[in-house]
């Protein structure tokens, strides 16, 4: 009930409205399902490769396994689409409407079952070295998925996105099994009804107002690619030409003037580039390119990409991330190297291509023509951004751009529920060489372990203060927030080899003695090293802790005196305070109260080693850290 009443707290009369209307659709819904919904004759051609927006090929990495989250699957395992493997879960196959899909007593982890219907892996299968051998079994998943998943039946239905990426993932596949198509009229015939039902589906039950974030692009994308992919009925055009003018629409909302996303989640920036990029390059090989504007936001997200990623692609993984990833073409190949491979050829940016030198099995798919250009990964366009003002981050390097400093500045996420940020305004994240060294703590569970969910979002999970033990912002869900945190730039400033950084928020201002954390980072670009000033404006006394979250291997060798001392990959690091009076607390993998771990992918977590400060104050306080890098 207090999810609920928090939820509907978000919303406005518009949404309110809204969202009472599809309830009153249930109904029909359910008749739908009841009975066997009628689909207009479709009309249908023959497959042909010419024309085709994907082009089918074999240079992928041969496919030896299939990776759900933590679990593996043999090549060609039978899966039952309603079934949770990691938690033996058996999903009813009833009316998807009233499926709570939230509820794990009902459902599992529901992340275990979407993950395996969005098809991704025989998509991967499809474009693999091995993947002609493998039609057969393709053919064979698609005909068992059909078969156990009529017209909302089961919680394969209940998510529009699900849906959206059933469908990228069957309009790649498609080349693959096209003989089949063409010579099983029987099971062309049901697949052809269920890639209807799945775009009106779509079209129907867009995630809209306070709901309208990667949901609503991965949905729109889906709408697109799908109408443009399968134009057999006559709703298509409308369907292709609607989704192209909302995607023109939602990439000026949700992606910042300088290229971040807003729901200020690494994860989501990829998972929503590799979305409108598929998007775009289907536009272009049909002959119905995106605007400039449309173009111009797709280069502003990879150049920070560019901006943030370590010369190995390391990245901050800051704010929510399950993994997701938009399309995929081969297992083996991450998100930062399909988005970037594909961006530098399409905007002739050599610099984007230093993550990848072979061409990946997306950008052989997709822009074969323009696989020559990959000889001219060597070039250089010059020094990345480093203040991206509208986004709320700025990343800073040294000279020799081996070491760079992140600090967070931007607001807690998207729309009014913020569903995929974390507590962490004013947080930093340092790396040195190739990979990050201070680093987030990252988000382990999204449905499951409510506990280790709230942890993994809570400012003690982050590179930033914690004040009375309360987080910045307040958690009201799993994906909902109450109160927000307000972060704001006070200053930028370039000097003599150094920059500083200076920022606050007012999440502590509700607090009964309000507190404002100011934080001023200041950044020497010969070495690296940096203070920083966390200053406190409050009346009375507070509990003040700061936390620095290290990379794994990070091996603590010497704590006294208000001095810490790291080893890491070569390197001694020293965290160091003026006040001796305070000593730094190491913590590696505590569990009463959480602190001190790490999640590297869904599902998984392991302990780190975190450094505390812990104070008393009294009124205004300023504290001052030194943080020295020595290679």
């Amino acid at each position: 009930m207090n999810w609920y009443l928090s939820r509907l707290a978000s919303m406005g009369s518009s949404e309110i409205l809204w969202r009472s209307r599809l309830a009153a659709m249930l109904p029909l819904d359910w008749t739908r399902f009841k009975t066997r919904s009628v689909v207009p004759v479709p009309r249908w051609t023959p497959f042909t490769a010419t024309a085709y927006p994907v082009r089918l090929h074999d240079y992928g990495y041969a496919m030896e396994r299939i990776q759900i989250f933590d679990l593996e699957f043999p090549v060609g395992f039978d899966f039952d689409w309603h079934h949770d493997y990691r938690n033996n879960k058996q999903v009813e196959r009833r009316f998807s409407g009233r499926l709570d899909i939230r509820n794990t007593e009902v459902v599992g982890d529901i992340k275990y079952i979407w993950e395996v219907n969005r098809h991704q892996y025989l998509s991967a299968l499809a474009y693999a070295q091995n993947g002609g051998q493998y039609t057969d079994t393709l053919a064979r998943a698609v005909r068992s998925w059909l078969r156990d998943n009529p017209y909302l039946s089961g919680v394969n239905w209940t998510s529009s996105l699900e849906l959206a990426l059933r469908i990228i993932s069957w309009a790649l596949l498609y080349p693959r099994i096209a003989t089949d198509v063409n010579c099983d009229s029987a099971f062309r015939d049901r697949w052809l009804a269920s890639i209807y039902l799945h775009l009106s589906r779509i079209a129907r039950r867009l995630s809209l107002y306070s709901s309208a974030n990667n949901h609503l692009i991965g949905e729109l994308v889906g709408l697109y690619v799908g109408a443009s992919c399968f134009p057999f009925w006559g709703a298509c055009a409308g369907w292709r030409d609607f989704a192209h003018r909302s995607l023109e629409r939602e990439i000026l909302l949700q992606v910042s003037d300088d290229g971040v996303n807003r729901e200020q989640a690494m994860s989501y920036h990829l998972f929503t580039l590799e979305l409108l990029l598929l998007a775009f390059v289907v536009g272009r090989n049909c002959g119905r390119p995106f605007s400039d504007a449309y173009a111009g936001r797709l280069r502003a997200m990879l150049d920070f990409l560019h901006a943030v990623a370590t010369p190995a692609g390391d990245l901050p993984w800051y704010g929510d991330s399950d993994d997701a990833r938009g399309f995929v073409f081969a297992q083996d190949e991450s998100a930062l190297e399909v988005t970037t491979q594909l961006g530098g050829l399409l905007f002739d940016e050599p610099a984007w291509l230093r993550f990848r030198v072979r061409p990946t099995a997306a950008t052989q798919a997709l822009v074969p023509d323009l696989l020559g250009a990959l000889s001219n990964s060597a070039a250089s366009s010059g020094p990345p951004r480093e203040l991206f003002t509208d986004g709320g981050l700025a990343c800073v390097r040294t000279n020799d751009d081996m070491i760079r400093l992140l600090m967070d500045f931007g607001p807690l996420g998207y729309t009014s529920i913020a569903a995929h940020g974390h507590a962490d305004a004013l947080s930093i994240w340092l790396a040195i060489g190739d990979e990050y060294f201070v680093i987030d703590a990252g988000t382990y569970a999204y449905h499951s372990h409510s506990e280790w969910r709230n942890y993994f979002r809570s400012t003690a999970a982050h590179n930033t203060a914690r004040v009375d033990d309360c987080d910045q912002s307040q958690i009201a869900g799993r994906f909902l927030w109450s109160t927000k945190a307000k972060p704001r730039l006070v200053q930028f400033q370039e000097s003599i080899g150094h920059v500083v950084i200076e920022a606050e928020h007012d999440g502590y201002t509700r607090l009964d003695d309000p507190v404002v954390h100011r934080r001023t980072v200041d950044f020497d670009r010969a070495t690296g090293s940096f203070s920083l000033a966390d200053s406190f404006r409050c009346a009375h006394r507070h509990t003040i802790e700061l936390f620095f979250h290290l990379h794994e291997d990070a091996t603590v060798t010497h704590v006294a005196g208000g001095t810490a001392e790291i080893l890491w990959h070569g390197s001694r690091i020293v965290f160091s305070s003026p006040d001796t009076l305070l000593p730094w607390d190491v913590i590696c993998g505590f569990e009463a109260p959480k602190v001190g771990w790490r999640s590297r992918a869904f599902n998984r977590k392991q302990p780190i080693t975190t450094l505390r400060l812990r104070a008393e104050i009294n009124g205004n306080t300023v504290i001052v850290t030194q943080v020295d890098v020595q290679p």
